[in-house]
């Protein structure tokens, strides 16, 4: 089987910057290896494949790669900013949004709200690096 639109995928993973600096993965031990103490579950996630929000880089990167399988995936900082409905955040967080608002991902990462109007919420889950290009390291563990 391999992933395609509408799959849920579990896959272990590292993102790294073009310098080596660690952005997230789902490995304590690769997170020791980089000198990070993380507050934060490691394991593996779970993206649905065309769900939103979605990192659509990693998203596509994914499609056609079968269980086992590993490859390096590109993703522009840009798609590390996400957009949430403003309801479903505020419910989500039990605040309201403003920017500066510091959230803590399920994952252990924080993100900053940069934007956010009647309607929406955008998070930018690593501002300090904006315009540069990660490298996420994916190993496909299953497909549903």
């Amino acid at each position: 089987m391999a992933v395609e639109r509408g799959s849920r995928v579990k896959l272990e993973f590292t993102a790294t910057y073009p310098d080596g600096e660690l952005f997230d993965t789902s490995s304590r031990s690769v997170a020791a290896e980089h000198g990070v103490e993380a507050d934060k579950r490691f394991r593996p996630i779970v993206l649905e494949i065309g769900a939103e929000p979605s990192i659509p880089s990693l998203q596509t990167g994914l499609l056609g790669l079968a269980a086992g399988d590993r490859t390096q995936i590109e993703v522009p900082h840009e798609e590390l900013r996400l957009t949430y409905d403003r309801e479903e955040f505020e419910e989500m967080v039990g605040e309201p949004a403003s920017e500066g608002l510091a959230v803590h991902a399920l994952t252990g990462l924080i993100g900053e709200v940069v934007a956010h109007d009647e309607t929406s919420v955008t998070l930018d889950f690593d501002p300090e690096r904006s315009g540069e290009t990660l490298t996420f390291d994916v190993e496909v563990l299953e497909i549903e």
